[in-house]
């Protein structure tokens, strides 16, 4: 029997592209009972018995939303749809889609009004949705029968990158005022594949309770603990990581980065394992998982860019759409990304509207050889990109994570920001002005990071930009936010 450092050591590498296959996915399955006893993951099912399960599971939730949704019984009747209609997933593009500005205008709408529930139905927590329009976070209500169905998708979610029952999960994500996934759902992931987990407890303090740490401490934790892989939001885990170096930390015991909450394109992912190579972790796997509240969890990637997995397609469908049509798109299209729950109790969403821009395939993987539906990179080597970040500038719409892709993948940037201004701050109708603030990294001449990133700017977009050479705190102060605001609109609202 091989001891937990030696199957450690052994499945390290086996998540490199040069290296993953369907055999070796296998193999690491075999090794732990977690794993290998979940003989019904719909992933290694023919695509004809994954959709013979969602049809079965979706007809049983919209009988209990035709019941207990007070939206969706609204819904029904007010487009005249008889639910029992109903019956495949095709059937769903009957239904309207549902958008978060429904959600957030009554969110007590969408949790099922159960009238004599179980065991299972009876409440367990709730989280929120953060980045509202509004500024008041929108609560998302799970059951014990929602509790128990996440932790088995996070299971399979871990089970896709490669998440190993022997690790040490180092949770770098905030304890803060708002119960939000990242913080509660990486302690959850990793008890529930029976890894071992410590949490850093930074975030935005109480002043009557003193219980979060500092940065510097959360640091040293990993290094005490030698934590095998590290959770957190992807600009924050950078910062971490930047602040290790000038500590000159060991973070040797390091094998894995999960990164959560926005986007990691390549250059993010390449300047992540170059630092940590640095404070001597070697052929680090930086995941970038796709997770949103309305799952609870996380897509996740097999080997990196290859595409985030939907760990089980028997709790989620994700169609991609189009916006004004609600019509569903074809595999490869680009469109918004819609997700209908077909196994849960407490909130319940149909055809609901993320908020982001994807793509999906369903062909099997070319790396794992998984089955079920995969997002696609969809702008530059990200998964997604936020609506409300196609802009129009200088009357031409443009996506601005395409820039985003290029400044990463630039040498010499520690931090960045792109802000859309106007000539005249002062006058809402001059022209637009595009500026990108830098933090340089120090490794290359500023004139020559200016020059840099004006040809990337150009090359991404077609416009020459401003560049602002600042401070990292400047562009992302850690003790204020949880993520890094990497677009900025400062342009006056014109009536």
């Amino acid at each position: 029997m091989s001891t937990r450092l030696e199957r450690l050591k052994m499945i390290k590498d086996w998540w490199r592209p040069d290296k993953i296959s369907p055999e070796l996915v296998k193999k690491f399955i075999d090794i732990y009972p977690i794993y290998r006893n979940d003989t019904n993951d719909p992933n290694f099912k023919p695509q004809k018995e994954i959709v013979e399960i969602q049809n079965k599971n979706l007809r049983r939730q919209i009988e209990l939303c035709a019941k207990y949704s007070p939206y969706y019984k609204e819904l029904f009747k007010k487009h005249n749809i008889d639910p029992s209609s109903i019956k495949t997933i095709d059937d769903l593009e009957k239904v309207p889609l549902t958008f978060k500005k429904d959600y957030m205008a009554n969110p007590e709408a969408f949790k099922l009004a159960i009238d004599k529930p179980t065991f299972y139905e009876l409440p367990w927590d709730v989280t929120f949705t953060t980045g509202t329009t509004t500024g008041v976070p929108t609560p998302f209500y799970n059951t014990v029968h929602d509790i128990y169905s996440i932790s088995f998708f996070l299971i399979r979610s871990s089970k896709i990158c490669w998440g190993s029952p022997d690790g040490i999960i180092f949770n770098a994500f905030p304890y803060g005022p708002v119960p939000h996934i990242g913080y509660l759902r990486a302690i959850t992931s990793a008890l529930a594949i029976g890894a071992s987990v410590v949490s850093g407890h930074t975030g935005i303090p109480h002043p009557e309770f003193p219980i979060h740490r500092r940065m510097d401490e959360a640091i040293r934790m990993i290094e005490t603990h030698k934590c095998n892989g590290i959770m957190g939001i992807a600009s924050y885990v950078r910062r971490m990581i930047m602040r290790a170096e000038e500590l000159g930390a060991d973070f040797s015991s390091v094998m894995a980065i999960h990164v959560l909450g926005e986007g990691c394109p390549k250059g993010m992912r390449d300047d992540l394992r170059r630092r940590l190579e640095k404070l001597g972790a070697e052929d680090v796997f930086v995941h970038n998982g796709y997770g949103f509240t309305e799952c609870q969890g996380s897509f996740s990637e097999c080997t990196e860019l290859a595409g985030n997995h939907n760990p089980s397609p028997d709790l989620y469908f994700i169609e991609i759409v189009d916006e004004e049509t609600g019509e569903r798109k074809a595999d490869g299209e680009t469109g918004l990304i819609a997700i209908t729950h077909l196994n849960r109790r407490g909130t319940v969403l149909i055809r609901y509207v993320i908020g982001d821009i994807g793509r999906i395939t369903h062909e099997p993987c070319p790396y794992c050889g998984r089955t079920g539906d995969r997002l696609l990179i969809v702008a530059g080597s990200t998964y997604a990109t936020r609506t409300k970040e196609l802009v129009k500038l200088k009357g031409t719409l443009i996506n601005p994570a395409i820039l985003s892709h290029e400044i990463e993948n630039t040498r010499g940037v520690a931090e960045y920001q792109i802000v859309f201004t106007k000539e005249d701050p002062n006058d809402p109708y001059s022209m637009d002005k595009l500026v990108v603030r830098i933090a340089p990294s120090g490794e290359v001449p500023l004139e020559e990071l200016r020059e840099k990133i004006v040809d990337a700017t150009f090359g991404a977009v077609e416009m020459r930009p401003e560049v602002e050479f600042t401070t990292p705190e400047k562009i992302f102060d850690t003790a204020v936010s949880l993520k890094a605001a990497r677009i900025v609109d400062k342009r006056p609202q014109v009536v």
